[in-house]
């Protein structure tokens, strides 16, 4: 029997929910600590020249907000009707993942890489909240994971995931992240896109219909379609 696409959605949701629990028992157990913190200053210390790091940098500040929020607004103005139902369930989303992000910081508190590690370059102002997990990785990956789902056309999904992978990237660069606070919010950001997205759409699908009717009315039937 073909799953459907919802029960599709829930599974890969679920598992990556609990792939995230299984990271951060890790993390917190301290059991990968030292190759963590290996990964932190063999990623951070390598040395791709000027041009790379100042694009590491642009990333690391405004692969995020900026990117994303464009990403709606532009799906929100441009977009024919089901695009604009997108544009609405995605950028709902984004607010839930900024919120549970950091809710997981205040629970799950851990020292950025620069305050524990010796040799570790910082290479933008220091942020001293909770290191784990990313909230830069869980964003992004939320966005990637829901237009590699929800987008037929797969080069704009891949082209966003791969925004998203240079973000999560930069953020051990720059050095403000482990590698395992990216990996814990891949994980998080995942579920929270495919998990949420699911439930969204089956419990709320009316209501998100209606606003994007009332978005069409308001901005027009535009053309873009992804």
């Amino acid at each position: 029997m073909v799953l459907n696409h919802w029960k599709k959605g829930v599974i890969v949701g679920i598992c990556s929910f609990f792939a995230f629990g299984t990271v951060t028992a890790l993390v917190f157990s301290k059991l990968t600590q030292t190759v963590d913190a290996e990964g932190a200053i063999l990623v951070n210390n390598a040395n791709f020249g000027p041009t790379v790091t100042w694009l590491m940098i642009l990333f690391t500040n405004y692969g995020r907000e900026i990117v994303w929020t464009l990403v709606v607004l532009i799906m929100l103005l441009f977009g024919g009707k089901t695009t604009k139902l997108l544009a609405i369930e995605l950028g709902a989303l984004l607010v839930i993942g900024i919120v549970i992000g950091d809710t997981a910081k205040i629970v799950l508190t851990r020292q950025r890489p620069f305050e524990t590690i010796s040799g570790i370059i910082l290479r933008v102002p220091g942020e001293h909240d909770s290191s784990y997990p990313s909230g830069h990785a869980l964003i992004v990956s939320l966005g990637a994971a829901f237009c590699l789902a929800r987008f037929r056309r797969k080069d704009v999904g891949g082209f966003l995931a791969l925004e998203a992978g240079i973000v999560c990237y930069s953020r051990i660069y720059v050095g403000v992240h482990y590698p395992l606070d990216v990996v814990g919010g891949v994980f998080l950001g995942t579920a929270i896109a495919l998990l949420g997205a699911s439930l969204v759409e089956k419990y709320l699908g009316h209501y998100l219909q209606a606003l994007s009717e009332l978005a069409v009315r308001i901005l027009g039937d535009g053309p873009f379609n992804p």
